[in-house]
């Protein structure tokens, strides 16, 4: 028992006589550390996913002839397996992956305003896609409100999901 005590004094010592000769090194140091920040730290700062924004639109507000304009559905694959906007670019939206450079320079192509993505309502993959894309230095880019529930609900036409007839109802 009385070996451990020692052992113990010892440690104590030991460990306060570096913290003290540390403390003593750095008061004497010019421009030494700080022991109390000046200021607050700034722990938790925004990440602006966007720098540029795109034009949203509201499917009442849209030409009813889409002729000449490029569709990008935004949606995850597995999604639009369910049913896409009839001749829509798939361009699935991936937070942690940057549009390839190649969908870009194809919608760059097609000319300015002449690029509407539809995306999903749950992260809203159709605004940040279409910002992106802005970013990327596309022009004229707009987004749909409200995703492709909203395209469905305006009655534009969908492929690949079975349409209602009249004893169907297709929910979105």
């Amino acid at each position: 028992m009385r070996r451990a005590v020692i052992v113990l004094l010892q440690s104590v010592l030991l460990s306060g006589g570096a913290a003290a000769l540390g403390l003593a090194v750095n008061a004497l140091r010019p421009g030494g550390l700080p022991l109390v920040a000046e200021e607050p730290y700034a722990i938790y700062k925004d990440c602006p996913l966007l720098t540029k924004e795109a034009q949203a639109v509201t499917p009442e507000a849209l030409e009813a002839d889409l002729g000449g304009l490029v569709v990008v559905d935004a949606r995850p694959a597995k999604e639009a397996a369910a049913g896409r906007p009839v001749g829509a670019l798939p361009v699935p939206f991936d937070l942690l992956d940057p549009v390839d450079p190649g969908v870009v320079a194809e919608l760059r192509a097609r000319g300015p305003g002449r690029v509407l993505v539809v995306g999903d309502t749950e992260i809203d993959s159709g605004r940040l896609l279409a910002g992106e894309l802005a970013e990327a230095g596309l022009q004229g880019v707009r987004y749909l409100k409200g995703g492709f529930p909203a395209w469905r609900q305006a009655g534009r036409p969908v492929e690949g999901a079975p349409q209602p007839g009249p004893d169907k109802e297709v929910v979105p």
